[in-house]
This record gives C-alpha cells, sequence and structure tokens, in this order.
C-alpha cells in the first residue's frame, strides 16, 4: 500500500510535467454490507494512465455504521478504563484517496485503493461508563498504529460501457475512538472486512470547440 502512494504522486508529479498523458475525472459511489456492519462511500478521483497503470488520487467521504462492536486499544489506559470496549460505531470520514488499477483481459481490471489522511467526526457513544468519540484525524501508519478511520479496497473492474465501470471486492475498514476525558486520549480501533458492490462514471472528455471565422472575415468579399 506505501508502495502504491509512493507511485501514485510520482506519477502525478510526471504528469504535471507532461500534460499529453492521458486524464480523466471520475465519480465513484459504492455501498458494503457484511452482517451488522455496513459502509456507504461517494469519491471523485482524477486518474492518469500510465502505460498499462492506471492511477488516481481524490477524495473520498465514507459513512460506516452497524450494531454494537467491540473496539481494542493497545496504550496505556487510565485506571477503571477496560482494554475492550463495546459500543455501536457511526462515523463520517472524508480522506484523500489513491487508487491504482491495471487490466487482466478486455474489460476486466484489477486494483486496489487506500485512504491516506483526512478528518471524521460522529456522535460520542459510552460503554462501561466510559465516553469516547471519533477520532478527529485520519492518517494511515498502517496496522494497529492507524489513527481515526480509513478505507481501503481490493477489487475487480467491469468496464461495461465507455463512460460506466462496475466494481466488486472487499472493502477493509478501520474506526478509531478516543477517549474524551482523562490525562491521557487513549485510542480504540476496530478492524471490518466488508464485501461492497459499486459503480464509477466517467464523462467523456468534451470535443474541442470549432474555430468560426471572425464577422469581419466573413462579411470581406473575396478577391478570388
Amino acid at each position: 500500500m506505501r508502495a502504491l502512494l509512493l507511485v501514485a504522486l510520482t506519477t502525478f508529479t510526471a504528469a504535471a510535467a507532461r500534460p499529453a498523458l492521458a486524464q480523466r475525472l471520475v465519480g465513484d459511489a459504492s455501498l458494503g454490507l457484511a452482517g451488522s456492519s455496513w459502509r456507504a462511500a461517494v469519491a471523485a478521483l482524477w486518474q492518469v494512465d500510465l502505460g498499462p497503470l492506471r492511477l488516481g488520487a481524490g477524495p473520498r467521504l465514507t459513512h460506516f455504521g452497524g450494531d454494537a462492536k467491540t473496539y481494542r486499544s493497545h496504550e496505556a489506559l487510565p485506571a477503571g478504563v477496560p482494554p475492550r470496549l463495546r459500543f455501536a460505531p457511526d462515523v463520517w470520514a472524508l480522506n484523500l484517496a489513491v487508487s491504482g488499477r491495471v487490466p487482466i483481459a478486455g474489460p476486466v481490471a484489477a486494483g486496489a485503493n487506500l485512504d491516506v489522511l483526512g478528518v471524521a467526526l460522529g456522535p460520542s457513544r459510552t460503554s462501561s461508563g466510559t465516553k469516547l468519540k471519533p477520532a478527529r484525524g485520519s492518517l494511515f501508519r498502517y496496522g494497529d498504529r492507524d489513527r481515526g478511520s480509513l478505507n481501503s479496497e481490493l477489487f475487480v473492474a467491469l468496464t461495461v460501457a465507455r463512460e460506466f465501470t462496475l466494481r466488486a471486492g472487499i472493502s477493509h475498514y478501520v474506526t478509531g475512538y478516543r477517549l474524551t476525558e482523562g490525562p491521557t486520549k487513549a485510542h480504540f480501533l476496530r478492524f471490518d472486512t466488508v464485501p461492497f458492490l459499486a459503480v464509477q462514471w466517467a464523462p467523456s472528455p468534451r470535443p474541442p470547440a470549432t474555430e468560426l471565422p471572425h464577422e469581419a472575415d466573413r462579411a470581406r468579399p473575396s478577391v478570388f
């Protein structure tokens, strides 16, 4: 995933210096369900083609919810706070996402994406007398070192029309809460894996406008 981020940043730097690279803006909407867990997301990605590799980056808004789940912390906790707490998550996260995909055969491609950093909001929760709220800042640090709420996906994509692509795969989502009271704002995390379906829309670029002759030139009689 970190290699994907590095490649994406390098590619977009190259794209700025080489405007001839194929580029487009893509809208994406997805919904994932797994038992009592669900998540919905919308994104706008600026994509760049680099040979067979298609890379993208842009904002993604995700809403994660479900029934009560167990969250755990690996940090030092105040006296009386258990390392595991159970509550129902309800988190909105707006993050910068990076993506990449490669063709497999014909209209079929495989890819992955990853939230890198952003912000998260949501109502507070109380469990075992402990009050928590979503960690405001989100940052990908891998595994239990992650902060906030981040989405990542592995998927297969099928282009069904020039402007539309269907995606299906697995969403690996981390939601993070932190204590609201006490000397330490310890974090509690939970990781969920949710199958999802998505649709992508990439509007075709508008053709360049046809230049019309100047009115004065059209009115001037030809000498030939």
